[in-house]
C-alpha cells in the first residue's frame, strides 16, 4: 500500500468521516426543499431524506462533478459497497455489506428502471443515467431473487419537454479514449425521445513480460436508445433499449508461483518440504503471460460479448389513488472467451501426481542415484478457458398500488425465466504436442534432480489423447414465480409501520454433456431442484421534524441454491441449497442548519444461515471447485453519510462503513488438511478422520467459526472536498480532489493470504460555463498498486499446488475531458 499519503488522509478524515453522492450541489441558502433527489427504492417514488430504507444515491451531476465513467469508480463513492473488475469486466461479484462470495452468484442483483438486468454493468454507458440507487440490506421482499445483501437500480435519463444534447471526449494516456454523445427531446405533444452512443478504446496499462506487448486491451461500443409516452392523462408508457458490444483481451492478471508459499511445509512425496500455503499479504507482480501460443487464433483472445436489453413499462391510473404498473424486461447476451487460464509464460504443463521406484537405473550407475523411478499418474494441463455462453432470459412484473390518505397498499405477480447455455469451444493449436513432451521431459529431469536416489526417471510418453478439445455442454434453466405485497399505514401524521413480504418458487434445472471433439454426443446428465421461500420485511419510521427521520427495520432475505459444475456433480456434489439472512437495522436522516450540513446513519445486525462457500474436492487426477453451504455467519455494521456545504461554492461529501463479518460456525476441508500439517509436516489424519468408515484418510475438517468472510474489508472511506468560482459572467472556475480508502481483505475462509489495504486519491481541476466544460484529471495520483482482490487457484507449473492470482489495478492516469451541451 501506498503510505505518503496516510497523513494527508488523517488530516481530511479529521474533518468529516464520511459521504452522502446523493445531493447535487445547491446554494445553501436556499434551503433543503430546493435540493430534493426522488427514488424509488420501495418501488413507489418518495424523497431520498424520507425514504424510511438505507439507500444511497450518486446522481448524474455528482457523476460529471467527479468525472466518473464506469461502476466501479462509482461505487467507491457508496458506503458498504465494494466492485471491483480487476478480474475483467465480466468477473466482478459486487458486495454489500460484506455478504461476499467467491463462486456462484452475487446476493447484489441490478436493475435498470426498476426492472431485472443480467450480465454485469462494468460497461454500462453511464452518461445515459439520471442516478444510480444502491438499496441495502435484503431486498427480496420486493426485489426479488438474487438481492439478499441489497440491489443497485440505475434511472435512466428521461427526454423532456425541450431538446437537449451533450457531446462528451476523455482522452487520457496509453492510448485510451471515451466518447459518448446524446439528444434528448420532444417528438410530439407528450412523446419524447432519447438516444445515445459510446465508444471506448483503451489500449492497456500494462506490458506483458512474455513478449513486450501490451497487455489488458478494453473496447466497448453501446448504444442507448428511450421512447416516452406521458401527455398528462391516465395513461404513460417508456419502450427502452441497450446495445452493447465488447471486445477485451487477455486481462492483467498475475499468477504468484506456489514456490512463493511460506507457510504450513509438508513432507509429502508431492510437496516434498515446500509450503502448503501462503500466508500474508500477496504483493503484485508483473504479467507474464503466453496466451499468444495457446490459441489458434490469438488476435481473439480475450472476452468478446454482445448484449441486448429491452424494456417496455406502461402505468394506467384508474383513479388518481389506484394504478396499474406493467414492467416488461428481456435481455440476451452472447459472450465468447478465450484466456489463458494458468496466467503464466508456459503451457501444456506435466504433472506427475504420483510415482516410486520401480528399479535399478541403467548402467552406468552414480551413488547414491541408483535407483529408476516411474510416474503412476500424470496428467498433462491445458490450463486455457475457451466457451462460447448464450444466455436469454425476460421477466414480467404487474402490481397494483393504492395511495390513500394514511394507507397505501400495493400487490403483485412476477416471473423469470432464463436459458444460460455454455460450450466449450477448445482448439488446440498446433505445436502443441511438442511442446506437450518437452516439458514432460523437463519435468521429470526436474522430478529426479530434487530425488536423492534417483538416477533416471521412465520417460512419458506424450500422445494427441493426451491433448483432447473439450465440446463440453452445461445448460440452466430457471424459472422463478412469486407473489409479492406491501401495506404501509400512518399511524400518526409523523408515525408510520410498513410490512412487505414475498413468496417465491424458483426451479433450477441443470442438463450436461460431458465428452471431447470426435466423440458421439452422449446422454445428458440431468439434476434438478426447486427451491421454495417466504421473506418478509417490516419497517417502523418516525418523521421526528421535517428533517430528522428515525427508522427500524427487520427483513429477510435469500440467495437461491444452484448446481456445480459437470466435475463436481461427478464427484458427488451437484447442487447447493439456498443462502439466507436476517437483518436488524435501525438508521436516522438528517439534515440541519439549512441545508448546509445532511447526516446519515445506519447501524445493522445481519445472520447468514447455510452460507455458501468456494470448496476444492479431490476428482482425481484434478482438484475440482465447486460451492458448498459451509456454515453461518454474522456481520455487524455502521454506514456514515455525510454532505457539508458550510459556504456558497464548497462542498464536502463523505462517507464511512465498517462491517465486522465473521463465521459462527462451518467447517473448511482446507484448513482441516492445514491443521493436520502443524504437528509433524504429514496429512496423516494426526488430528482425526472426517471420514472414519470410509478406507484412506481424509483429514478433519477444521472450524471455520471466528474467521473473516473472504473478500470483506472492515472499514472503506471515501471524501471528496470540491470548491467552484466564477471567473467572469459565464465561466466558472473548479478544483477538486478525493481520498478513497479501503482495508485489507482475504481471499478465502482460511484467513491466509490477503490483499493489504489501499489508499488512492484522484484530483481534477477546470472551467465550466452552461454549454462547455474543460476538466484536467488525475486517477489514482500517488500510483497506489495493491491488489484489490485476490484468488486461490493452482499452479500448473509445480504439480497444481496451491498458488494464487490476482488482477492488477490501474495505475495512475492523466487525461483531459470535454464537453459540449446544447
Amino acid at each position: 500500500m501506498t503510505h505518503r499519503f496516510k497523513a494527508s488522509l488523517l488530516a481530511v478524515s479529521a474533518l468529516t468521516s464520511v459521504p452522502a453522492m446523493a445531493q447535487q450541489e445547491a446554494d445553501p441558502a436556499r434551503g433543503a426543499s430546493d435540493d430534493v433527489i426522488i427514488v424509488t427504492a420501495r418501488k413507489t417514488e418518495e424523497t431520498l431524506q424520507e425514504a424510511p430504507t438505507t439507500v444511497s444515491v450518486v446522481t448524474a451531476a455528482a457523476i460529471d462533478r467527479l468525472g466518473l465513467d464506469n461502476l466501479t469508480d462509482i461505487a467507491k463513492t457508496v458506503p458498504g459497497l465494494v466492485f471491483d473488475d480487476t478480474f475483467g469486466r465480466d468477473a466482478n461479484r459486487p458486495v454489500i455489506r460484506g455478504q461476499a462470495n467467491i463462486l456462484g452468484q452475487s446476493g447484489v442483483a441490478f436493475f435498470i428502471d426498476g426492472i431485472y438486468y443480467s450480465g454485469s454493468l462494468a460497461d454500462y454507458d453511464v452518461d445515459t443515467v439520471e442516478r444510480f440507487e444502491v438499496v441495502k440490506g435484503p431486498q427480496s421482499a420486493l426485489y426479488g431473487r438474487n438481492t439478499y445483501s441489497g440491489a443497485i437500480n440505475l434511472i435512466s435519463k428521461a427526454p423532456g419537454d425541450t431538446w437537449t444534447g451533450r457531446v462528451q471526449a476523455d482522452i487520457a494516456e496509453d492510448d485510451r479514449y471515451e466518447v459518448t454523445a446524446n439528444v434528448r427531446g420532444p417528438l410530439a405533444q407528450g412523446l419524447g425521445i432519447a438516444l445515445g452512443g459510446r465508444v471506448l478504446d483503451n489500449a492497456g496499462a500494462f506490458r506483458n513480460a512474455f513478449d513486450g506487448t501490451k497487455i489488458g486491451k478494453q473496447q466497448s461500443y453501446s448504444g442507448f436508445g428511450l421512447l416516452q409516452f406521458n401527455n398528462g392523462g391516465p395513461f404513460r408508457a417508456s419502450l427502452r433499449a441497450n446495445y452493447n458490444v465488447l471486445d477485451d483481451g487477455q486481462p492483467a492478471i498475475f499468477a504468484q508461483p506456489a514456490n512463493a508459499n511460506n507457510c504450513f511445509p509438508d513432507n509429502s512425496a508431492l510437496y516434498r518440504g515446500q509450503s502448503r500455503y501462503f500466508c500474508g499479504t500477496i504483493q503484485p507482480q508483473q504479467v507474464n503471460t503466453d496466451y499468444r501460443r495457446q490459441f489458434v487464433d490469438p488476435e481473439n483472445v480475450g472476452l468478446e460479448s454482445k448484449t441486448l436489453n429491452a424494456a417496455f413499462r406502461m402505468d394506467f391510473d384508474f383513479t388518481d389513488e389506484l394504478t396499474l404498473t406493467s414492467l416488461t424486461g428481456y435481455n440476451r447476451r452472447t459472450a465468447n472467451t478465450k484466456t489463458d487460464g494458468d496466467y503464466s509464460p508456459n503451457s501444456f504443463n506435466m504433472v506427475i501426481f504420483a510415482y516410486g521406484a520401480t528399479g535399478p537405473a541403467p548402467a552406468p550407475i552414480v551413488p547414491p542415484r541408483t535407483t529408476r523411478f516411474t510416474a503412476f499418474a500424470t496428467s498433462v494441463q491445458d490450463f486455457t478457458f475457451s466457451n462460447r455462453q448464450v444466455t436469454d432470459d425476460w421477466s414480467q412484473e404487474l402490481r397494483l398500488a393504492y395511495e390513500g390518505e394514511r394507507i397505501q397498499l400495493m400487490l403483485g405477480g412476477y416471473y423469470f425465466d432464463q436459458s444460460d447455455v455454455s460450450r466449450d469451444t477448445r482448439i488446440v493449436p498446433p505445436g502443441s504436442l511438442a511442446r506437450a513432451q518437452a516439458n514432460s521431459a523437463a519435468a521429470t529431469a526436474s522430478l529426479c534432480a530434487q530425488l536423492p536416489t534417483c538416477g533416471i526417471f521412465t520417460p512419458i510418453n506424450v500422445t494427441a489423447a493426451n491433448l483432447p478439445e473439450s465440446r463440453n455442454i452445461n445448460q440452466f434453466d430457471i424459472e422463478n414465480k412469486a407473489i409479492f405485497g406491501s401495506a404501509t399505514f400512518d399511524i400518526t401524521d409523523t408515525l408510520s409501520f410498513s410490512a412487505e413480504g414475498r413468496y417465491a418458487e424458483e426451479q433450477i434445472r441443470q442438463t450436461t454433456f460431458t465428452f471431447n471433439n470426435g466423440q458421439a454426443l452422449p446422454a445428458p446428465r440431468v439434476v434438478q431442484a426447486t427451491f421454495k421461500e417466504f421473506t418478509p420485511r417490516f419497517t417502523l419510521s418516525w418523521q421526528a421534524s421535517r428533517d430528522n427521520l428515525f427508522y427500524a427495520v427487520y427483513a429477510e432475505g435469500q440467495k437461491p441454491g444452484g448446481f456445480n459444475s459437470n466435475q463436481a456433480i461427478l464427484a458427488g456434489f451437484p447442487t447447493f441449497d439456498p443462502e439466507d439472512n436476517k437483518t436488524y437495522e435501525i438508521g436516522t436522516k438528517n439534515t440541519f442548519f439549512d441545508g448546509k450540513l445532511t447526516a446519515n446513519l445506519a447501524l445493522y445486525h445481519t445472520e447468514v444461515k447455510g452460507y455458501q462457500i468456494t470448496q476444492n474436492v479431490s476428482v482425481p487426477p484434478n482438484q475440482v471447485s465447486l460451492t458448498r453451504n459451509g456454515g453461518n455467519a454474522r456481520v455487524n455494521g455502521a454506514e456514515l453519510e455525510l454532505l457539508i456545504r458550510p459556504v456558497r461554492n464548497f462542498t464536502v461529501t463523505a462517507n464511512y462503513s465498517y462491517v465486522n463479518a465473521k463465521f459462527t460456525a462451518g467447517t473448511d476441508e482446507n484448513l482441516g488438511l492445514i491443521n493436520d500439517l502443524i504437528d509433524d509436516r504429514l496429512a496423516n489424519c494426526s488430528t482425526g478422520d472426517q471420514f472414519p468408515n470410509i478406507a484412506g484418510c481424509q483429514s478433519l475438517f477444521g472450524s471455520i467459526r471466528g474467521k473473516r468472510v473472504p473478500r470483506a474489508p472492515a472499514h472503506t472511506m471515501f471524501v471528496d472536498v470540491d470548491y467552484r468560482r466564477p471567473v467572469s459572467s459565464e465561466w466558472d472556475f473548479f478544483v477538486g480532489s478525493n481520498v478513497n480508502m479501503v482495508s485489507t481483505s482475504f481471499d478465502q475462509v482460511l484467513n491466509f493470504a490477503e490483499t493489504g489495504g489501499s489508499v488512492v486519491v484522484d484530483a481534477r481541476l477546470g472551467f465550466q460555463s452552461d454549454r462547455f466544460r474543460v476538466m484536467a484529471y488525475a486517477r489514482n495520483l500517488f500510483d497506489e498498486d495493491s491488489v484489490a482482490q485476490i484468488i486461490r487457484y493452482a499452479d500448473a507449473n509445480a504439480d497444481l499446488r496451491r498458488n494464487f492470482i490476482a488482477g492488477l489495478r490501474p495505475p495512475r492516469r492523466i487525461g483531459i475531458i470535454l464537453t459540449a451541451s446544447f
